[in-house]
């Protein structure tokens, strides 16, 4: 299992790295937010898709360490369904 740190910003800019990097993982997803700034709307939709996808794969999907930031930002797209989709370990 490898782990996919998350960079400081989650933006516009970060979207289309970020899909691909999303679509070469394969069963468990694992991602550390604990250097997440700011969070956007496109790489929000990201974080849903892939947790949906991991849903109906039957496979795992973890957010660790979640800053303060990533978690308010979450919180206020509507997110509190992936704030319960980890484990701080």
């Amino acid at each position: 299992m490898s782990v996919l740190m998350l960079p400081e910003l989650l933006d516009t800019k970060y979207a289309v790295p970020f899909s691909k990097l999303l679509k070469q993982e394969e069963g468990e997803l694992v991602l550390d937010g604990r250097q997440v700034g700011r969070l956007g709307g496109l790489c929000f939709q990201l974080l849903v898709s892939a947790y949906r996808t991991a849903r109906v794969q039957g496979t795992d999907f973890e957010i660790r360490n979640i800053s303060d930031a990533m978690r308010e930002n979450l919180q206020l797209m509507g997110g509190d369904f992936l704030l319960e989709a980890r484990d701080d370990a």
